[in-house]
């Protein structure tokens, strides 16, 4: 029998976490606390595939939480998705800031939840498991990035656009497929593109190749391999 993966539940709503784990359970298995103060010891004990995250709560918000998990080596690449009632636009973005994978508002579609939720669990299934160009290797199981051997820290947002840059390599990249693939229906705009693009590049300084600007259109990843 497989073993079903497994969602930690941060919300101080007791109606919000048995309603997420209502809805999980018949494919998760699901751990809910409403403290968030709680969570880095259940993240020990329980070991969740995925965090599922409200943005406001009583003592640490949803974005420490986040920013603390990314903080820690060994829980750094767990998803994390935001569900959570009225967020604004800028609460919405420095969720993404802290390293956030994903953000569904209240109310939400049962159906595009559970899509959204799979997406991110189902990770370490995909087929490819390693992408490369020159001196850059990514890992996508591991979701760990690399140049000359050593290791790049990214966020979770930088690693995606590297992969899509990556995965079609001397080709362009559009703004939409950008925001379409990374954010999905979260309220941003192409400057949100641009911004981790200009992070990205910093943080890829010695990558042997180029992210090139195609004017009003997008990105491409020139590099001539050997």
């Amino acid at each position: 029998m497989t073993l079903k993966k497994k969602v930690l539940i941060v919300d101080d709503y007791e109606e919000s976490c048995a309603l997420l784990s209502e809805i999980l359970e018949e494919s998760y298995e699901c751990l809910a606390t409403q403290e968030s103060s709680k969570t880095f010891e259940l993240l020990e004990t329980f070991k969740p595939n995925l965090v599922i995250l409200d943005y406001k709560m009583p003592g640490l918000l949803g974005v420490d939480v986040c920013a603390q998990i990314r903080a820690k080596e060994d829980t750094k690449y767990i998803p994390v998705i935001f569900v959570s009632g009225a967020a604004t636009v800028d609460e919405k973005i420095r969720a993404f800031e802290m390293g956030a994978d994903d953000f569904v508002s209240k109310p939400f579609h049962v159906k595009e939840l559970l899509l959204r939720i799979k997406r991110l669990v189902d990770r370490e299934n995909e087929a490819v498991s390693e992408l490369a160009a020159s001196n850059l290797k990514m890992n996508l199981l591991s979701r760990r990035v690399y140049l000359d051997g050593v290791e790049v820290q990214l966020t979770p947002k930088q690693f995606d656009i590297l992969k899509l840059l990556v995965g079609a390599k001397n080709n362009l990249v559009s703004r939409e497929k950008f925001l379409e693939e990374i954010w999905g229906d979260t309220e941003v705009t192409s400057r949100n593109v641009d911004s981790q693009i200009n992070y990205l590049k910093r943080k890829i300084e010695t990558f042997k190749g180029k992210i090139s600007a195609v004017p009003s259109l997008g990105y491409r990843l020139d590099v001539q391999e050997n």
